[in-house]
């Protein structure tokens, strides 16, 4: 396909298919939210802590009056509230889990009308968790994601290819005419990430090739694999506008790896199936910002106490935009570090400094001290010789390195290397730490279709 055949496509689907399709078939907002979007990014930081002081207010307010979990929440802790107060009154709420939304599902939900619909977790990192959703949150979410990919460089309509693995993404790809329609229709193509074997992956390329999008929209351990394969077999690939990843935590050196094969930034965008995208960093890539509009976020420690400037603790999440089954400082499970700094984009939003990855990403020693396991994968992922890792943390003093070796790499030269990096690994865990080494043919992605490079079994108190 010629680059006017791109452009005639992205025209009609920017400035006719689009806006009919969302406004007068589906009779939805996503335009008129993805427009308000671009436009409150230029308010001051105070102008958007006004609007997100309103939505948390009107958020609590409903959830007080209408659903049955915090109805009693509010008795038993005696909660009172106004919208003046509202940041402070938010304390006072206890924080929400899986394990208390599948304890209380039946009491944490009410239909406002007929377009809720059932979602879940990937379950990629235990028990999946069911809520419900609605049209309201469902177009935020949909307006959210073509805000983040404007920052990214990809207009409304433009070719986008998704190498991605969720089962009902997929799903939805359908096969066949099914399948060409909506990539016509959309300008976007999905790849799995379920099957990423050799052949796939050369048709990958060649499928990069031909479509020519403006930007790759992809799981962070997919890309990180497929630029691997890229230079391991010397193939050229067609340099999109940018990549956006997403599930997983955007390690410097997969940042470099990938942005050196691809030549095209990254842009790391962050969120989940719950609450949609939660911040991604613009052009200047001084932090992740968050968006006031749709989340109210905190930092907390182990004692629900705000994270003091710099430190990572667990991230926790109010979404403002779904009144089906409110999520009130809903701990997403994920540790971070807010940032004190203001981008030199000038956009009124606030920083994450950094995501630092799952809390069963974060390893434990003896001593208690948490060590990001981001420090274990750099000491071996980047070796000539690997081709897959997964490190899993079973007790505080054992550990296990499933390895995928490089085609024609001798096992026993490899072996060599071990000593080295468990005198690295007891550096941090401890001097008594037993590694153990499994030379593997695969490892197996999750239900999600990813697989973790790093995760610890032992048990966060």
């Amino acid at each position: 396909m010629s680059y006017i055949d791109h452009a005639i496509g992205a025209y009609l689907r920017r400035n006719v298919i689009f806006p009919l399709y969302w406004k007068y078939i589906r009779r939805s907002n996503v335009l008129k939210y993805y427009q308000e979007l671009r436009t409150h990014q230029w308010n001051t930081l105070e102008e958007n802590k006004k609007i997100q002081q309103k939505k948390l207010y009107k958020l609590i307010e409903y959830a007080s009056e209408n659903i049955p979990y915090y109805k009693k929440i509010i008795q038993e802790h005696n909660i009172r509230f106004s919208e003046e107060t509202i940041f402070n009154d938010i304390k006072k709420f206890p924080l929400l889990t899986k394990d208390i939304i599948r304890k209380h599902f039946d009491e944490l939900y009410k239909f406002r009308d007929k377009t809720y619909f059932r979602n879940h977790t990937s379950g990629s990192t235990g028990e999946p968790a069911i809520f419900y959703q609605d049209k309201y949150c469902l177009e935020w979410k949909i307006a959210t994601k073509i805000f983040f990919d404007e920052w990214a460089g990809r207009q409304i309509g433009e070719p986008m290819l998704k190498l991605w693995g969720a089962v009902q993404d997929i799903l939805k790809e359908g096969q066949g005419i099914k399948a060409y329609l909506r990539q016509q229709f959309y300008g976007v193509t999905t790849l799995n990430s379920y099957r990423m074997t050799e052949k796939n992956l050369y048709d990958y390329v060649r499928k990069i090739n031909r479509i020519k999008p403006h930007l790759i929209l992809t799981y962070t351990n997919s890309i990180d694999e497929l630029a691997r394969f890229i230079q391991d077999h010397h193939l050229t690939v067609y340099s999109p506008g940018a990549i956006m990843t997403s599930a997983g935590v955007l390690f410097p050196e997969i940042r470099t790896k990938v942005e050196e094969v691809f030549r095209a930034p990254i842009f790391d965008n962050y969120g989940s199936r719950e609450t949609g995208s939660i911040a991604c960093n613009c052009d200047k890539n001084e932090g992740l910002h968050l968006i006031p509009n749709i989340h109210y976020v905190e930092i907390l420690d182990a004692d629900a106490k705000e994270a003091g400037p710099g430190e990572s603790e667990e991230i926790v999440v109010t979404l403002l935009t779904n009144y089906t089954m409110p999520l009130i400082r809903y701990t997403i499970e994920d540790r971070g570090i807010f940032s004190k700094k203001v981008c030199s984009c000038g956009r009124g939003f606030p920083l994450l400094a950094k995501v630092e990855g799952r809390i069963i990403n974060m390893f434990r020693n003896k001593q208690g001290d948490l060590i990001g396991s981001g420090f274990l994968v750099s000491l071996i992922y980047y070796r000539d010789y690997v081709k897959q890792l997964q490190i899993i943390q079973k007790t505080v003093d054992y550990i296990i390195i499933n390895l995928v070796l490089k085609d024609n790499q001798e096992i026993q030269e490899v072996k060599k290397d071990f000593k080295n990096i468990n005198k690295k690994i007891r550096l941090v865990m401890g001097n008594e730490t037993k590694i153990k080494y499994n030379i593997v043919n695969e490892i197996k992605p999750s239900k999600a279709g990813k697989y973790m490079y790093a995760f610890s079994q032992v048990e966060n108190k």
